[in-house]
């Protein structure tokens, strides 16, 4: 498979830069508001701004790839990691929650 990567148009850099900028803006909503609402900072339903911004993420992601003219496989690979995105920090906050109770529980028998 070869491909041959497309000249960028001048006129597309400010879109692109602004969209980085969004992207790394909503990656930080993101793990920001998930934090504070599994830390119980904030409450739950600010769980709700986490998601918007993912999915504010995601459009980002797609309009970037769009404006780079990436090809197909890499537009795959780009929502395969905003999916893992999601998933991951679930899964490391879940983990981290059974591992917290496990050796708070055998602190208290011990």
């Amino acid at each position: 498979m070869e491909y041959y990567m497309q000249d960028i148009p001048s006129h597309d850099f400010l879109p692109i830069f602004v969209v980085s900028a969004a992207i790394i803006f909503l990656g930080m909503m993101y793990a920001g508001f998930f934090t504070l609402v599994k830390l119980r900072l904030v409450k739950k339903y600010f769980m709700i701004f986490a998601y918007l911004s993912w999915i504010a993420l995601v459009v980002s992601m797609y309009y970037l790839g769009e404006l780079l003219r990436v090809e197909p496989y890499t537009q795959k690979v780009l929502i395969g990691a905003m999916v893992g995105y999601l998933v991951f920090p679930h899964i490391v906050y879940f983990l981290l929650e059974k591992v917290h109770r496990r050796f708070e529980h055998q602190e208290v028998i011990s």
